[in-house]
């Protein structure tokens, strides 16, 4: 062979999206170890197309503590047929096998979130590679991205599916909500823009339609929460066209995060007792959680209050709980 002919290992997917009838295959990504001098990243993915129609992505396990997410994905390949898709489905349950088998929020190999790494870079850390491959290979085709996050091992959320605000593009905006609405969750919410890196913002730049999911957290898995996100999930493929059934219709209650002041902060560290439970109504005033100095039994219990009204949407998880932490976000429930 000669040396102009030989190829450096390189970035690579084992399907073609472009190919009718379902398919499961692998993002591969060279990724060396200690274990495998020779090893590669394997991001699953399952592609299912028929005839014409709209190209859309399905995507969870960006933190290798979510798990929620993983598993309705993996339930929505096995009980979709490709006879009842019209155009293109993608999914992929796992962006982050290094993360979910380390059961942490970050990469391993190099401490990076992949939510904070798109649209990626190819010649970056794994972490970047991982989500320059993700991106250019299975978000970019598509016209409508829907994401599903958890509160990882250390929150835990109500079952919503939000949008984030999109002042540059309130027509992009307008559409994501009609995407939200036909999700079906308890809950819809508005959220604030996707921070820079995340697959939010790169998606929202790239004028793609993106829906957020957020359900469950703990580091564990509800089978309340699945069943919530599978409808859902397959209730926005019937509004988009792609999938051919029935919409199941569900009421859904409207919130907004749109400011910082939606998230309540820890003054100290200590023992946390929460006082509500995710989905609960919150009135001002009202007591929302207590941080106990467990050190020692003389200092007052710090009782933290519920400064509006509004819907606890989330909260923090570990019994635990540091100075500067995030409590709880307790989002204002609005008209839709």
């Amino acid at each position: 062979m000669s040396i102009s002919s030989q190829q450096a290992r390189v970035a690579d997917c084992t399907i073609d999206i472009n190919v009718e009838g379902k398919q499961h295959g692998f993002l591969s990504l060279p990724c060396a170890s200690e274990r495998s001098a020779f090893g590669t990243v394997q991001i699953p993915v399952c592609v299912m197309r028929n005839g014409d129609g709209p190209t859309i992505t399905l995507m969870a396990g960006a933190h290798g503590d979510e798990f929620d997410g993983q598993v309705t994905l993996h339930r929505l390949i096995e009980t979709t047929q490709v006879e009842d898709i019209s155009g293109c489905l993608i999914v992929v349950p796992n962006m982050n096998p290094l993360a979910t088998s380390a059961q942490s929020r970050y990469t391993p190999v190099d401490g990076k979130d992949l939510d904070e790494a798109f649209p990626g870079d190819q010649d970056g850390s794994i972490t970047e590679q991982m989500a320059a491959l993700i991106y250019d290979t299975v978000v970019k085709p598509a016209s409508l991205v829907i994401e599903i996050q958890s509160g990882g091992a250390s929150a835990r959320f109500t079952s919503l599916a939000a949008v984030h605000f999109n002042e540059s593009n309130h027509e992009l905006q307008k559409s994501a909500e009609q995407n939200m609405i036909a999700f079906g969750a308890p809950y819809s919410a508005r959220l604030l823009p996707g921070h820079r890196g995340s697959l939010a913002n790169a998606v929202q730049m790239d004028e793609k339609d993106f829906v957020a999911v957020r359900l469950g957290g703990g580091g564990s898995v509800s089978a309340h929460s699945i069943d919530i996100a599978h409808i859902g999930c397959r209730n926005v493929l019937v509004q988009a066209g792609v999938l051919n059934q029935e919409l199941v219709l569900r009421a859904t209650r409207m919130l907004e995060v749109s400011s910082h002041k939606n998230y309540v902060i820890a003054p100290n560290a200590g023992l946390l007792e929460m006082c509500k439970e995710v989905g609960d109504d919150v009135y001002m005033g009202s007591p929302l959680a207590k941080i106990i100095q467990h050190g020692n039994t003389g200092p007052d219990t710090v009782v933290i209050k519920a400064d509006r009204n509004g819907i606890l949407m989330s909260h923090h998880h570990r019994g635990l709980i540091e100075q500067g932490d995030c409590v709880a976000i307790v989002a204002d429930e609005v008209q839709r």
